[in-house]
């Protein structure tokens, strides 16, 4: 039956601004798009015709042909009604499914089911998975021999799911102006007063009071009662609950006997309540960005982990080559070899397995992961000692000076590389080789340091790396692990592989690495405190103008700082001592200072360039080598140059006024003379004889 033109539209919120519509075959498409063109808004709303491939093209081309002439006719008899198909690649279709609802924002997705033979409705892992990470709400149709129907039943219990499933039926009844029937379930009925006025403000849209019939069913076993009530003309409509245990809800017996018995077809509803005002646009956002992991794709990174978590000779060969390149970038100082050596380093697969082992409560694969990860840092470090004690090197390189002094930023480094290797370990579509160079990038240059210093002798380089290395292990694995959490991924006893046992030590653990995370922070964070103080008080008091660019504390006997110190003037002897005594105060004990100056060349202003364009014309030939104006009453004009013959007074008295006349106030002018001598050169008939140098 269709709708009378008297009859009432829903309001608004009765309908689903975007609703997601799997199709997987020809045949089922006609209901389940009626279904979405019933429940989506009818001017603003988008159905949403998903096709997901696994691979096969040819047969996801086909599928598609068919659909698209059946998308082209429903549109033509769907009013205002918008579908689009939409073709998704994806490793799973419940990964494509949930991908496409979060990425399109969608609010409603449709699952279809069948009823076997048997009599019994098989859900399957799809609609299982899609139910229990789904970021909205979710609705499964269960189609009947005939699809049509002539009245709405609604069983209601008193929960937010029945409030939604009488919204959803009073919607139905409007738009096929046919009549509701509502079974109160007292068994078992939980009473909410707003919950209650929901369903009452619900059912007043319905355009007349005989539309709407209700009945109390006071049976124990209410699944009979209602069997006996409904007909094959009627459309069942139930509400559940996506947060709870969807496969525990659905094999009771008052679900399980209606979905199952029910002749007619059946609709199972649910919707996500997200609080309001600014709470809610939160929530919402935070779902739309959560790509939850499913319960298979969670089994399936359990497995895959559990095959990488073991050594092999490829992992220890990979293990010897990326160390080996790893040591002679840092010999050489080469970025672009240690970088090499990062694309080749496999430390991803262990690490990734412990954070998985952890995430998931499995310690035996924790266990396995830590052995494996133990033997290749061991190997690799052995590799770096021996590389280190027979090539040549007598001093630390700056690549590797870089890795002896740690700071919050390689912090963030560690932190950053877990979470790239968490995300793309968990997301199939990334390719794993990125997340294997970002975690060789934070682990393989300072296990290779710790060899290269140790071989040094040069233990303060090897502490500091150490440090890094530990700092960089704790950052990733709790990066790797917030990740996994965030994915979906939580202990379980009931996991295969987990107990109660493993699930106590892997919070042991889980404290463990969080307190040696904030020990490290801590101590990070204090020292770039204190080298921030140092550095500012270093400016201020020492190096004036100028800026302490690097700050690198060498823990040796005694106590070494190095400084790089960048200005657009000449760093003298005097700012140095000044430097020295200040850090000598400052650590209560004598400190080796080195200081490096990077002096800043900037071009010439007017003044200046026409100065110096003065200075060469009246020093014609001579060769200029330096010129800066040091500012004050008078400005101060320094110059070196050399030529054969000096200038005369006359000239400099000219060409100071010149000057002065530029600058527009008084100069005074310093020139450093170097004079050339040159040599007679002999005649032909006369020997050469040395003759003394004379000077003027």
């Amino acid at each position: 039956m269709s709708a009378t033109p008297e009859t009432p539209l829903p309001v608004h919120n009765y309908y689903a601004r975007t609703v997601v519509v799997p199709l997987g075959r020809p045949d089922t498409a006609v209901n389940m798009l009626r279904i979405a063109g019933e429940i989506v808004h009818p001017g603003e709303g988008l159905v949403i015709a998903l096709v997901i491939s696994l691979g096969n093209v040819e047969h996801t081309a086909t599928v598609s042909d068919e659909l698209q002439e059946i998308i082209d006719e429903f549109s033509h008899t769907g009013g205002e009604r918008r579908v689009e198909l939409v073709t998704e690649m994806a490793d799973s279709v419940s990964r494509g499914i949930l991908d496409i609802a979060r990425e399109r924002g969608s609010d409603v997705i449709i699952l279809g089911v069948q009823q076997s033979t048997q009599g019994q409705v098989k859900l399957g892992t799809v609609v299982e998975n899609v139910i229990a990470t789904a970021p909205c709400g979710v609705l499964i149709y269960r189609q009947s021999h005939s699809p049509g129907y002539d009245q709405v039943v609604v069983p209601v219990d008193g929960r937010l799911a029945a409030a939604h499933a009488v919204r959803l039926g009073v919607s139905l009844a409007i738009q096929h102006g046919i009549p509701l029937k509502q079974l109160n379930v007292q068994h078992d009925y939980h009473y909410n007063p707003v919950h209650e006025a929901a369903i009452t403000s619900y059912e007043a849209r319905l355009p007349h009071q005989r539309d709407l019939s209700k009945r109390i069913i006071t049976s124990s076993q209410p699944a009979q009662e209602i069997l006996g009530l409904v007909t094959a003309d009627d459309l069942l409509v139930l509400g559940f609950s996506q947060k709870s245990d969807f496969e525990r809800q659905i094999t009771n017996d008052v679900s399980n006997q209606l979905l199952n018995q029910v002749p007619g077809p059946v609709i199972l509803i649910s919707q996500i309540e997200w609080h309001r005002g600014l709470r809610g646009t939160i929530e919402h956002g935070i779902a739309r960005f959560n790509p939850r992991l499913t319960q298979v794709e969670q089994t399936e990174m359990i497995w895959s982990a559990q095959k990488n978590a073991s050594s092999n000779l490829d992992y220890l060969v990979m293990i010897v080559l990326s160390a080996a390149l790893a040591t002679l970038g840092l010999l050489t100082n080469s970025a672009a070899v240690i970088i090499g050596a990062m694309l080749v380093a496999p430390l991803m697969s262990p690490l990734s397995s412990f954070s998985t082992g952890m995430a998931s409560g499995i310690l035996q694969l924790t266990r396995r992961a830590s052995v494996s990860l133990f033997q290749g840092v061991t190997l690799a470090l052995l590799i770096s000692l021996v590389m280190g004690v027979a090539l040549p090197i007598d001093t630390p390189t700056e690549e590797m000076l870089v890795r002896g002094s740690p700071n919050l930023l390689d912090a963030a480094i560690a932190l950053v590389s877990g979470w790239v290797a968490a995300y793309a370990t968990a997301r199939k579509g990334i390719p794993a080789a990125l997340a294997g160079v970002a975690i060789a990038a934070a682990l393989m240059p300072p296990i290779c340091t710790i060899g290269l210093g140790l071989a040094l002798s040069d233990i303060d380089l090897a502490f500091g790396a150490n440090l890094l290395f530990l700092a960089n292990i704790a950052f990733i694995i709790a990066a790797q692990y917030i990740t996994f959490l965030w994915m979906g991924m939580h202990p379980s006893q009931e996991r295969e592989g987990a107990s109660r046992r493993h699930l106590r030590i892997w919070r042991l653990m889980l404290a463990v690495i969080a307190l040696l995370v904030l020990l490290v922070f801590g101590r990070l964070g204090s020292q770039a405190i204190d080298q921030a103080h140092i550095r500012a008080r270093l400016e201020a008091e020492a190096f004036h103008g100028a800026t302490v660019v690097e700050y690198h504390v060498i823990r040796s006997l005694p106590l070494g700082v190095q400084l790089l110190v960048q200005a657009d003037h000449t760093i003298t002897p005097d700012e140095v001592s000044a430097a020295q005594e200040l850090l000598d105060a400052l650590y209560q004990q004598h400190i080796q200072l080195t200081v490096v100056s990077r002096q800043i060349v900037r071009p010439l202003d007017a003044m200046t360039a026409a100065m110096v364009t003065a200075l060469q014309d009246t020093l014609r030939g001579a060769s200029i080598s330096e010129f800066h104006i040091d500012p004050g009453e008078p400005l101060v004009v320094h110059a070196a140059a050399r030529a054969l013959a000096p200038p005369s007074q006359t000239q400099l008295e000219q060409l100071r006024l010149e000057m002065s006349a530029l600058a527009g106030a008084p100069v005074e002018l310093r020139i450093a003379w170097q004079q050339l001598l040159a040599a007679e050169a002999p005649t032909p008939t006369q020997p050469a004889t040395p003759t003394a140098p004379s000077s003027e």
